[in-house]
């Protein structure tokens, strides 16, 4: 039996206040080797999501505990509670890729190849530092 999605939680956290919108999608993951495995997807909404290993070839109950401990903890979270998504599955490359064909944990890369993909991407981007269009010409500097 190849590895396939057993179960999938997509969640958003948005507060227009403070210019935050996220998404997080966790996976549990049944292994050809009757072995389970978690992943996670985190970022913001419309950027390319960081996808993150949570556990690999455990068995089932231990893969479900790491699973369900993470959606309760991103539900429950004081300060950026998450929520269902509106979007699910529409929002998560991990979910595209993986839909329609087996699905393997060596598809997804490993945090430090991740993170330093994310490191290049942020150094493009302009820093916000709480004002808008900075770096930028208004119309009324013209």
């Amino acid at each position: 039996m190849p590895p396939q999605i057993i179960n999938a939680e997509y969640l958003q956290y948005s507060n227009q206040a403070k210019n935050s919108d996220k998404i997080y999608n966790i996976f549990l993951l049944e292994e050809a080797n009757g072995t389970y495995s978690c992943v996670s997807e985190y970022g913001r909404r419309g950027a390319w999501p960081v996808t993150v290993l949570l556990c690999s070839n455990k068995p089932r109950l231990v893969a479900e505990h790491v699973f369900r401990q993470k959606v309760e903890a991103k539900r429950r979270h004081r300060e950026t509670p998450y929520w269902d998504s509106i979007d699910g599955p529409d929002q998560s490359p991990f979910a595209k890729e993986h839909g329609n064909r087996q699905v393997s944990t060596d598809d997804v890369p490993e945090p430090k190849a991740v993170s330093s993909l994310t490191k290049q991407a942020a150094g493009s981007k302009p820093k916000i530092n709480g004002i808008l269009n900075q770096g930028q010409i208004d119309s009324l500097e013209i």
